[in-house]
């Protein structure tokens, strides 16, 4: 890559760092990105990428014609891949959690289900595939057939065999089971923290997969997930599960329903980060005069940076300290080092704007992840109850319905399990509520992508303000003889009045679209929680608009 990859350009896109693995770059609002180089004759695969809308897959946002290659635009992962973390668990002796390793493998399968949906095989299920958001979400990537025809694909060749399943080995064509295998790879990756069927010689290798032959897991990982590993490592595709008969274990359901609730209780807090920022910001509208701030319209807008880092400081471990001092020390400097105090709070404000981007991200990523678990646990809860239904029992009733509980699989834990997600979710509730939770979901991205506007918007005024005090000042300090009249002074008041009075009102602007949002996210958060809660009513059929 090197010298030859630094002179090519990408229209929009500003490079910040590039290397032998990827090319980091920034669009004007700040946001990051990787670049991937293609040959020219993929466009319809690329584009392919480009229709994909899961929270669960790393977004691909477009694709620039190059003069003799073809140019990916992918959403920037910032927490790196699941490979990263296995190996920093190794190296510190450590091992992941149950909780956590389920976590992964529900968002994984859910992933899988939306692609197996659409008939397209992702091909390439791996650890280091798998990439994590800055929140801790993670996002589904690289793309076999197309990974491999990258110009930037990199040969591990024994690594990557070992996640090959028995039948590719047979020239069998690579199919949805062959992907379950792969998650059966992956899966027995986390709780073991070495891969399957790893070996330094490749002919090892392949024997280990051709005779389904690992080591056994440890006694710390609980009957369902040791079942869920061997049913997913069949050397015959046909007794290896669907994803779908996958996330229709009791076990995964009820751990859906649990990292939703916990999802919903994290949107409340985030939610709560929200409103105290528009509070904050209200303050300063009513409380900040000309003579309270020293320097006038530069001390307002350092009033404004410190209560933005402030507010932000506990939820961005503790990196917007450093902006809340510059902030103050702004609104105390003020109109004394004008130059410098100007340049130091516009670096604030990118700061401060980056930071309530990232906490609006974090917001959307959790409510469609959210959306997506209820989507997944009620079509698994009505499969189960439809398929009971057809045997003459029922969930609440299943005695006549033995011999489904039998068809579903082995690893479903039996009629006692099934039984038990009557207690974990209403089967009514979710199923009535499962549809409008997608529309609300709808409804986020509206909202939210409206704030994304309001946020860049008040910014780039701030940055605008501020730049103009530069340009002012510098021009009254060329210009300006030692002894100033008092029409000056006089001009200069008046100039800074209609100043702040142009900045507290875009300040007003920005605090009503955040109470706004923050209303209309507040009503959505309660419509997901009640549809988890199994205790309440389900709504009424004229309530579900």
């Amino acid at each position: 890559m090197g010298n030859k990859r630094s002179t090519v350009q990408y229209p929009g896109y500003t490079v910040v760092s590039e290397d032998k693995q990827m090319v980091l770059v920034k669009n004007k609002g700040g946001d990051h990105f990787v670049i991937k180089t293609f040959n020219n004759g993929q466009e319809n695969d690329l584009n392919l990428l480009l229709q994909l809308h899961h929270p669960h897959i790393v977004h691909h946002k477009e694709v620039i014609t190059g003069p003799d290659c073809l140019y990916l635009v992918v959403e920037h992962c910032e927490g790196g891949d699941l490979a990263q973390k296995i190996k920093h668990k190794i190296q510190k002796a450590d091992t992941f959690t149950e909780n956590e390793i389920l976590d992964w493998i529900v968002e994984i399968c859910m992933a899988l289900k939306y692609l197996h949906d659409k008939h397209i095989p992702h091909k390439n299920l791996q650890p280091k595939s798998l990439f994590f958001t800055a929140c801790g979400i993670i996002r589904l990537g690289e793309f076999g057939e197309l990974h491999e025809r990258s110009t930037e694909a990199r040969s591990t060749e024994t690594e990557d065999l070992a996640y090959i399943a028995p039948e590719n080995m047979s020239c069998k064509p690579y199919d949805e089971k062959t992907e379950i295998w792969r998650l059966g790879c992956v899966t027995y990756e986390l709780c073991k923290l070495k891969r399957a069927f790893a070996e330094r010689r490749t002919v090892e290798i392949v024997r280990r997969i051709l005779t389904c032959s690992y080591e056994a897991l440890p006694n710390t990982i609980s009957k369902e997930l040791h079942q869920l590993v061997k049913d997913t490592l069949q050397k015959d595709p046909k007794n290896r599960p669907s994803v779908t008969e996958i996330l229709m274990r009791p076990f995964i359901i009820e751990h859906l329903h649990k990292k939703s609730v916990k999802n919903i209780i994290e949107l409340y807090k985030i939610l709560d980060v929200l409103r105290k920022l528009a509070e904050g910001l209200e303050m300063v509208h009513f409380n900040t005069t000309v003579s309270s701030l020293t320097g006038g319209v530069v001390g307002l807008a350092g009033g404004i940076t410190s209560v933005v880092g402030l507010i932000l400081a506990p939820f961005t471990l503790g990196a917007s300290l450093i902006v809340t001092g510059v902030g103050i020390g702004t609104a105390v400097a003020g109109g004394i080092a004008a130059g410098a105090s100007n340049i130091t709070n516009m670096v604030s404000q990118q700061t401060n704007r980056q930071k309530i981007k990232m906490i609006i991200t974090e917001f959307q990523d959790k409510i469609t992840s959210t959306v997506c678990c209820i989507q997944n646990i009620s079509i698994a809860v009505e499969t189960l109850e439809k398929d009971f239904s057809t045997s003459s029992g029922s969930l609440s009733n299943p005695q006549s319905g033995m011999s489904v509980g039998a068809r579903l699989g082995r690893g479903l834990g039996g009629i006692p399990e099934l039984l038990r997600l009557t207690q974990i979710v209403n089967v009514g509730k979710i199923a009535a509520q499962a549809a409008r939770a997608v529309r609300m979901a709808e409804t986020v991205t509206g909202v939210l992508s409206a704030l994304f506007i309001a946020v860049d918007i008040f910014f780039v005024f701030l940055d605008s303000r501020e730049i103009h005090n530069m340009r002012r000042d510098y021009a009254l300090k060329s210009s300006r003889p030692k002894s100033t009249s008092n029409q000056t002074i006089g001009s200069n008041s008046d100039t800074t009045n209609a100043q702040q009075a142009e900045l507290k009102s875009e300040t007003m602007k920005f605090v009503t679209k955040i109470k706004d949002a923050a209303d209309e996210l507040q009503m959505i958060l309660d419509t997901l929680q009640d549809a988890l809660n199994p205790n309440s009513k389900t709504p009424n059929a004229d309530n579900q608009e």
